[in-house]
């Protein structure tokens, strides 16, 4: 913190040490201009107003303990603590705050970092203490703990009951608090970092404050824990090697390399030409959303009015709704792994907590009732399960046999709160094979007792290949429609209107199609189940290689725990690949075959495979991966 000559310091009149303290903490020879107010709410008040730079404000003195009132101002402004001094006779201490944080310069060995947290609802299940192991895990040390009751107005607070103030001795910027401070904020549904500061005299210079764009203009503290996920950042290496015209054979995107059918693609063309290009029904056109019900109605054997259902920019953006609209911080969401990645981004931006249903491949990674139970009983607070069927990542279906044992589960007393978000985008993407049953995607809805507890997903992203067109739907009882129809208002108003021109089309289509007893989308199903078959029988050929026969969807999930579980590979140059994730890395620099990472799936020992591509480009990445591995020493 650099502290300029001509820099203004309010502090309160009349308070024994006060006045010292500015001089001190700021450095006498510094000569900044010491200006008085009547009380302390006056000096942070100035600060916000910038009449002032920073303020000298008690904290702590050892007859009165702590000024509640200075954190409650601190909070309130949202200021931050740049500094602290001690009263020449040690009896209290004071802070100095200003309008921007800041952080020692790297030379200053003290620092110190205060935190504020709450949960979301008081303190229960010893959530202080796994608060508080946090930074003793990491080996770092506390100088204080306090705590107090709180009424707060934050909009994250929720229903707090206590806040917890902690002083660390670290810089905020090291990597253990910062992994600390990402975690709390995982667990907790406020966090505020007051401050970062030396615990002696300031720095000074002759000049003006120096301070980075971040310190100027800090942004949200969202963004402190939201990542690009690892399938993204493989996705953009692809981009990057295109332009640099490097062979690429991707597998980590899921969009068909077909188009949609000609009667859609006319209808957005004619929706353009007659200008429909407006905005429309927040909750998406009238006739889509009646023809979505007639839809669900007739292929589903569930029934919405089309008020129940709400239009929105793709199905990621439907789910994000409804995260939003029902989760309240603190929350947690029980996911069965390996899941979609951006399910657990999803849960971090909204403070809530994902805990994993952990499947095997053994069971083709579907949901083990029994196990189901287990999670609901061990983790009792979890309010939502989130259910894809057709999976995205793993390709496998769970039939209407195994759906009712779901549901089965769900219905005991004890459970009976827990919402149920079907993700059903891939529901016309199921294959045959021969010798078995035919297969049947069931809507979770559908199943006695699960309707009013369901929220179903779908979209025209993935059947229809209108993947850019960026329409997706949710249909459920009103309770859940209503708050997601309210955040849309917030967010993106209506969606795409040309999009939604070229939905009804396409649904004109399956209709008609299931009135003559066809499958509309056969051809398209036949080339992915060419390219499933071509996969399954490559996987199968390589060596400790495994993965769950792919049944629906476009997608395969590929184990190489007998490869990495326990082990660490080498490449002839005695290159180190420690993980699984770290092949995905070798892979596409050295074949240009791109692929999925598990860790971002909850399953660090695998990766995904998405076969909506060309075969040409099935047949090349099958033969990098073989070579790939082939390439590898394992110890």
């Amino acid at each position: 913190m650099a502290v300029g000559k001509s820099s203004r310091v309010a502090y309160q009149e009349n308070v024994k040490f006060a006045k010292d303290a500015a001089i001190e903490v700021l450095s006498a020879e510094n000569e900044p201009m010491i200006v008085a107010y009547p009380s302390v709410a006056d000096t942070v008040v100035a600060v916000k107003k910038e009449e002032v730079e920073f303020a000298v404000v008690p904290v702590e003195a050892t007859t009165h303990g702590s000024y509640y009132n200075t954190y409650d101002l601190v909070l309130k402004y949202d200021l931050s603590v740049v500094g602290e001094s001690k009263a020449s006779d040690k009896s209290s201490r004071f802070w100095l705050v200003a309008k921007i944080p800041t952080e020692p310069s790297v030379k200053t060995t003290s620092c110190k970092t205060s935190l504020a947290f709450a949960f979301a609802s008081g303190n229960d299940h010893g959530q202080l203490y796994r608060a508080l192991g946090l930074f003793a895990s990491r080996e770092i040390n506390l100088s204080k703990v306090e705590s107090r009751p709180w009424t707060s107005t934050h909009p994250s607070a929720g229903k707090a009951e206590f806040i917890f103030y902690v002083d660390v001795i670290a810089r905020q910027s090291d990597t253990k608090l910062v992994e600390a401070i990402a975690s709390l904020r995982a667990m907790c549904s406020y966090v505020r970092v007051l401050g970062c500061y030396s615990t002696g005299v300031l720095e000074t210079t002759n000049g003006v404050l120096k301070l980075t764009m971040a310190q100027k203009y800090p942004l949200s503290p969202v963004f402190d824990t939201t990542k690009v996920s690892r399938t993204i950042q493989v996705f953009a290496k692809t981009k990057q090697m295109e332009a640099e015209g490097k062979p690429v054979h991707s597998l980590c995107v899921g969009e068909p390399d077909f188009q949609p059918p000609k009667r859609v693609l006319e209808a957005g063309i004619r929706a353009i030409q007659e200008g429909k290009t407006k905005y429309c029904d927040m909750r998406g056109m009238a006739d889509l959303r009646e023809i979505i019900a007639t839809y669900l109605q007739r292929a589903k054997g569930v029934t919405y009015d089309p008020m129940q259902i709400q239009v929105c920019g793709g199905a990621q953006q439907t789910l994000y709704n409804i995260m939003l609209a029902i989760l309240r911080p603190g929350d947690t969401v029980l996911v069965p792994s390996p899941y979609w990645g951006c399910y657990d981004g999803i849960l971090t931006q909204v403070k809530t907590q994902l805990v994993q249903l952990r499947n095997t491949l053994e069971e083709n990674y579907l949901i083990n009732p029994v196990k189901l139970e287990e999670a609901l009983t061990a983790n009792p607070e979890v309010r939502i399960l989130i259910l894809c069927n057709p999976s995205n990542p793993i390709g496998t279906l769970h039939s209407p046999e195994q759906l009712e044992q779901i549901a089965e589960v769900l219905r005991k007393p004890q459970f009976r709160h827990v919402i149920v978000i079907s993700d059903e985008i891939y529901e016309q993407i199921v294959y045959k094979d021969e010798g078995e049953p035919e297969r049947v995607c069931m809507s979770f809805a559908a199943i006695p007792d699960m309707y009013e507890r369901t929220i179903t997903i779908n979209g025209f992203s993935k059947a229809y290949a209108m993947t850019g067109l960026r329409i997706g739907y949710m249909a459920a009882p009103s309770h859940f429609i209503e708050p997601c129809y309210l955040m849309q208002g917030q967010m993106t108003f209506c969606a795409n209107s040309v999009g939604q021109v070229m939905a009804i089309e396409a649904l004109k289509m399956e209709l008609e199609a299931m009135e003559k007893g066809e499958l509309r989308i056969a051809e398209n199903l036949h080339g992915l189940d060419l390219k499933r078959q071509y996969l399954a029988r490559r996987l199968r050929a390589m060596p400790n290689v495994r993965f769950a026969y792919p049944t629906a969807s476009f997608y395969l999930f590929v184990d190489l725990a007998l490869l990495f579980e326990g082990k660490q590979a080498y490449t002839a140059d005695e290159e180190e690949i420690r993980n699984v994730d770290d092949f995905c890395d070798y892979l596409i620099r050295t074949t240009g075959v791109a692929v999925g990472p598990g860790s971002d799936m909850g399953e660090p020992y695998g990766f995904r495979i998405s076969y909506a591509g060309a075969m040409d480009t099935m047949i090349h990445a099958m033969d990098g991966l073989e070579a790939a591995i082939n390439s590898l020493s394992f110890a």
